[in-house]
């Protein structure tokens, strides 16, 4: 991975994803790009600079923003990392899932707004927006995570799809650069799905054989859905973070039903990174 991308309101919920963007960034060797989008209700790049003082609450709010920017670009320049800035303004279609995109990374890591209860209404709306329709994976921490960054367990939950191999690859990349210990590869049986435990672990073990992963550990686990089980397995081995492959949702049937990737983000304490195939 070699560019990481931290879109930030400069909220606290934010300051999770810079504070381990730098870390991450620092640990993989990579570009680090703090990104905040404005929406002034007006095309500020037309302003003539004489003409900014005809604009005084927007020039303030583009003040406060460049001015946020480099308190954290100042703070990643400390820690050794290759860092930049982009300070983007949102007007008509252009909103801040676009803007992200505008750019090619490995790479984004955000912060989940809201606890608790509150979190399962707030996350319906950026973050939702960017595990739908971004490619690049998606790192979502819920809280502060304490330095150095452990990620030394980490939960892999596929349904063993043939277009989830590179998700897979892409997860090996990142545990490898992380320094990840153990690597629990789950699928959950439920009882819409049900295959005995043998015939699972047959099917894992096939799908593995075009990695070369050795200490990936095999594990079935029952439940009554999906995201339930994933988060009460990765409870018991006590992970560091779940990862997932995500297929996306950008048709209308996003705006109705929740992909998984979306729920582990609502009900889980845990850092979720979905990989989009």
């Amino acid at each position: 991975m070699k560019r990481i991308l931290v879109p930030t309101d400069f909220s606290d919920c934010a300051g999770y994803a810079e504070k381990a963007g730098i870390a991450i960034a620092k640990q993989l060797n990579a570009q680090l790009i703090f990104l905040h989008g404005l929406y002034l209700g007006m095309d500020w790049k037309r302003v003539a600079v004489s003409d900014e003082k005809k604009y005084p609450e927007s020039r303030e709010k583009v003040k406060f923003a460049e001015q946020s920017l480099d308190a954290r670009v100042e703070a990643a320049e400390m820690a050794g990392v290759n860092v930049r800035k982009s300070l983007v303004f949102l007007e008509n279609s252009k909103n801040l899932t676009t803007s992200i995109m505008d750019e090619p990374h490995d790479l984004i890591i955000l912060g989940s707004h809201g606890k608790g209860s509150l979190k399962k209404i707030i996350i319906g709306s950026n973050t939702g927006k960017i595990l739908r329709t971004c490619k690049t994976p998606v790192l979502v921490l819920q809280k502060d995570l304490p330095l150095p960054l452990n990620f030394k367990t980490i939960v892999f939950a596929s349904g063993l799809e043939p277009d989830t191999h590179e998700a897979l690859r892409r997860l090996l990349e990142f545990s490898n650069g992380m320094g990840a210990e153990t690597l629990h590869f789950v699928g959950v049986t439920t009882p819409n799905n049900f295959k005995p435990t043998s015939i699972v672990m047959e099917e894992m073990k096939a799908f593995l054989s075009k990695h070369n992963y050795p200490g990936i550990r095999l594990n079935n686990y029952n439940h009554y859905n999906v995201e339930a089980g994933i988060l009460e397995f990765s409870k018991q081995v006590e992970a560091n973070m779940i990862a997932i492959s995500n297929h996306g949702r950008t048709d209308l049937s996003g705006l109705f039903i929740e992909s998984i990737p979306e729920n582990l983000v609502k009900y889980s304490d845990l850092p979720v990174l979905s990989i989009r195939v």
